[in-house]
């Protein structure tokens, strides 16, 4: 019998990205903040869709997951600059609740 290999999730920074359609989930899921990017554009760019327009949510995660308030967004033109300012958020408001 073939053994059955595991998925390895993305990870960036040390926190998992998960995607799920045009959107893309960003933080440790036992974490109270977690980072929604939503793919709002995209571009063909030879075999691959480029993001060409992302939306960046920080939220809360105690509720339903992916339906928390929602307390910073933003909007930026490519995933590389949403991920970098949204990693910054996250971070934030993670060590602010430690405190």
């Amino acid at each position: 019998m073939a053994a059955v290999k595991k998925k390895k999730p993305l990870i960036y920074k040390g926190k998992p990205l998960t995607r799920c359609g045009d959107r893309i989930y960003y933080g440790n899921l036992e974490d109270k903040y977690i980072l929604a990017l939503d793919i709002v554009e995209s571009k063909d760019n030879k075999d691959i869709k480029v993001a060409t327009k992302v939306k960046i949510q920080l939220m809360d995660n105690t509720g339903e997951f992916g339906k928390g308030q929602v307390y910073r967004k933003a909007e930026r033109e490519n995933l590389y600059k949403a991920i970098d300012i949204g990693e910054w958020w996250l971070q934030d408001a993670l060590q602010m609740e430690q405190q």
